[in-house]
């Protein structure tokens, strides 16, 4: 009687270890299938980080899966490649592009990004070389002091919608900083071809000086009068005298020399000409009269 008893215990307590066993079993197969479901459904949706942790859980519910492992490595590489363009590591992201879409039994979602991704990877480098081809062409003539012909040459770039991209502001940030080394160096030039002429007219002799005095003009302006052979014109050209094809009034030059004073310039040692060049130059900047003075007539 007591053996008949301890074998009915036995298979009751073998029964109950099963059960367990088993409704663990599936409990953990749905875990793992849920995870997976959730991974593909995180990249379809491009939330790689959440992805890669439903792929880590689905891991931990079935160890060494081959598939959950495929897809978390596919994810995490994809994920790499992207980073690596946004870094403007180019060979990088080209091989990392190159091994997601190589692998099988992963996502195909991600093949097809990364076949996109790889593709434009190339056109990318493609485009840098053709626009650090003509950055150098415009630094070259800024060295042999071209500094508007090289402007000219930068224009390719700044009209081209292409050179705004992401994958390009390290370019991007050079010829910002050679256009604005132009604008120096023409405002520089501007300057010393005044200065040159302001000399030139100032060895007119004292006479001059008087009778520019007398007259309420400066010494450049005098003697643009005194070597004009016409009449009620100074030797400066129409076209010096214009601003955006109008004709620069005096009320504009005295409010233009309040606002170089206000800024910190010396408005005051400017002939009117000199006033014309600076409303001329800070326009041709797009700057304001007053950011230019603070910047180029201090």
């Amino acid at each position: 009687m007591k053996k008949w008893v301890w074998v009915v215990a036995t298979i009751v307590v073998a029964l109950l270890i099963g059960g367990y066993a088993y409704s663990n079993h599936h409990a953990t197969a749905k875990e793992y299938q849920a995870a997976m479901a959730n991974g593909r459904t995180a990249i379809q949706s491009k939330h790689y980080t959440q992805a890669e942790s439903y792929f880590q859980n689905a891991l931990k519910r079935r160890l060494n899966d081959k598939t959950a492992q495929t897809y978390l490595t596919q994810t995490q590489r994809y994920v790499a490649a992207d980073s690596a363009m946004d870094s403007l590591k180019f060979d990088n992201a080209e091989k990392h592009y190159q091994d997601v879409k190589g692998m099988t039994g992963g996502s195909k979602v991600l093949v097809t990004r990364a076949k996109a991704a790889y593709k434009n990877v190339k056109v990318v480098r493609n485009n840098a070389k053709q626009f650090k081809k003509i950055l150098s062409k415009a630094q070259g003539e800024n060295k042999a002091l071209n500094y508007g012909q090289s402007n000219t040459t930068l224009d390719e770039l700044f009209t081209n919608a292409k050179f705004k991209q992401k994958y390009y502001k390290d370019i991007y940030a050079q010829v910002l900083a050679l256009r604005k080394a132009n604008n120096a160096g023409q405002t520089s030039q501007v300057t010393s071809d005044a200065t040159t002429d302001t000399s030139s007219s100032n060895q007119g002799g004292s006479d001059t000086a008087t009778s520019s005095s007398s007259a309420g003009l400066t010494s450049a302006e005098q003697a643009a009068a005194n070597n004009y052979s016409g009449t009620n014109e100074y030797t400066v050209t129409k076209k010096q005298k214009e601003l955006n094809g109008k004709v620069i009034t005096d009320g504009q030059i005295s409010s233009a020399r309040k606002t170089i004073n206000a800024a910190g310039g010396q408005a005051n040692a400017m002939s009117d000409q000199d006033v014309r060049v600076a409303l001329q130059s800070a326009s041709k900047k797009g700057m304001s009269l007053t950011k230019y003075a603070q910047q180029y007539l201090k």
